[in-house]
């Protein structure tokens, strides 16, 4: 039997980080619905949602609606968990609206599917009594679905050990946002990871989980709408603004429009180039997001800078008192190119 593991979807996230979040919200439903779609075109049975399938309060009832409808229209069953995103509001209006959709409590729940039992439930309260509670047949595949981080309590505790013990195959995870697979014990364990990537910091490949329990096996799928592409660029051997144009233009030439942009400076920035005066005229509104991270350090001997017997020399023996090391930079960088009489953008 072939199932999907997905998890933290998060519909209906604010998506602060970008201008159109509107579309992008309709995205990450759309994303919901090719795996739905994938599930139908390759014999998947069934689809768990080990997580944060909305992010609670925000949830409209468009979207539950929408839900219901994905759910609704393909022949797979869906279990999902509320996670710790779990407001139980938007999950009772969809189960309300879905024969085919099935949601774990806090109790360990079980669904049996020929001879598949998946099982799991909602972490935060005496955790390491339920998992004593926990009860599977070896005779049947096994698959656990939780949601929490595996190295930190905080959302609830995930008992490797009583895990790694128990007749378990597969252990279906939510809570981290990039796909990664590892052992409890001999027991396969995943994080899915994300369906679309909804901010910067979600910058590692985006898709979902395959398991075919006949063949013991699994595999990540990818799948992305629009992801994060971060380009790296030195600008040590620059030494004019046009020169900087032309570096960041090649550095670009090959990134997709619609995708989220990530550009990193770093290297020593010759004074009196105007990066971020070069990089905004080039990159503003020519993607649907854009993040610009100057890590450019100041070129100049700043040993010797203190030495000297002049304004420069108190200017800099002051900045290096600061002790954020970026606002230092920042605060050095702008002071040095006022004093050499350049112009500050």
């Amino acid at each position: 039997m072939k199932i999907i593991h997905t998890a933290d979807i998060h519909l209906d996230s604010p998506l602060s980080q970008v201008k159109d979040s509107v579309k992008r919200r309709y995205e990450l439903l759309a994303a919901l619905k090719n795996i739905a779609e994938y599930a139908e075109n390759n014999g998947v049975a069934a689809i768990i949602v080990a997580g944060d399938l909305f992010d609670d309060k925000f949830t409209t009832v468009q979207t539950i609606n929408s839900v219901a409808d994905i759910i609704n229209g393909g022949n797979a069953s869906w279990y999902i968990l509320k996670g710790n995103h779990g407001d139980s509001v938007p999950y009772e209006k969809l189960a309300a609206l879905c024969k085919k959709a099935y949601f774990f409590g806090e109790e360990f729940t079980y669904y049996n599917i020929g001879n598949i039992t998946i099982c799991g439930r909602e972490l935060g309260i005496n955790d390491a009594e339920h998992y004593r509670t926990l009860n599977l047949d070896s005779s049947r595949y096994n698959i656990v679905v939780l949601h929490g981080d595996i190295d930190d309590d905080a959302y609830g505790s995930i008992d490797r050990k009583t895990l790694s013990a128990l007749p378990v195959n597969y252990v279906a995870l939510g809570h981290r946002h990039s796909f990664s697979k590892f052992k409890f014990g001999r027991v396969p364990v995943c994080y899915s990871g994300v369906l679309e990537a909804r901010g910067f910091d979600e910058n590692a490949q985006t898709g979902f989980v395959e398991l075919d329990t006949e063949a013991d096996a699994f595999r990540f799928v990818p799948q992305f709408i629009r992801r994060v592409a971060t380009v790296n660029i030195d600008v040590s051997d620059i030494v004019s603004d046009i020169a900087l144009n032309a570096k960041i233009l090649d550095a670009i030439q090959d990134e997709s429009s619609k995708n989220y942009l990530n550009v990193v400076f770093s290297g020593t920035l010759s004074q009196g180039v105007h990066l971020d005066l070069v990089a905004n005229e080039i990159l503003q509104d020519k993607f649907f997001a854009l993040r610009i991270e100057n890590r450019t350090s100041v070129p100049m001997d700043l040993n010797a800078l203190m030495q000297e017997v002049s304004l420069r020399g108190e200017f800099v023996k002051l900045a290096m008192q600061i002790d954020d090391e970026k606002f230092r930079e920042e605060v050095l960088k702008t002071g040095l190119t006022a004093l050499a009489g350049e112009e500050i953008v």
